[in-house]
């Protein structure tokens, strides 16, 4: 389990990584007025979102699938929670470029479901498989 939760983390770093350089380099150089000085905010708030779930799912006991699919919508609540939390707060505090923000963030959040549904349907393979495993041996 522990090279699964490895993997996951990896692949999700890389992830992350990559489409925020992305997204910098395209505010810096192409869409320059707008660009705002937050930005780093948002990737760094999905990145340890992400890896506080996969932290999460990767302890938790996987034996019953009722209390799976429970921590499932748990973890969906909070991420929409917590993404209200911190827009919200940057909206009420901050107020600078708040269309750019709202639009990066947005683009943000639909990569981050992406992600998380990827990582959610690994994590089912992986119970599966070890499921199989228990069985032959």
């Amino acid at each position: 389990m522990i090279n699964y939760k490895q993997n996951l983390a990896l692949f999700f770093s890389t992830i992350i990584i990559i489409v925020g350089w992305g997204i910098w380099w395209l505010l810096k150089s192409v869409l320059t007025t707008s660009w705002f000085d937050w930005y780093p905010s948002i990737p760094l708030f999905f990145y340890i979102l992400g890896m506080l779930f996969i932290y999460i799912l990767t302890k938790t006991k996987k034996d019953d699938p009722r209390k799976l699919a429970n921590l499932y919508m748990l973890l969906k609540f909070t991420k929409i929670a917590f993404s209200l939390i911190f827009a919200g707060m940057y909206l009420l505090f901050v107020k600078d470029h708040v269309r750019d923000f709202s639009v990066v963030f947005v683009a943000f959040y639909l990569l981050y479901l992406g992600l998380e549904t990827y990582i959610f349907y690994r994590t089912e393979k992986e119970i599966k498989k070890s499921v199989v495993d228990e069985k032959l041996t």
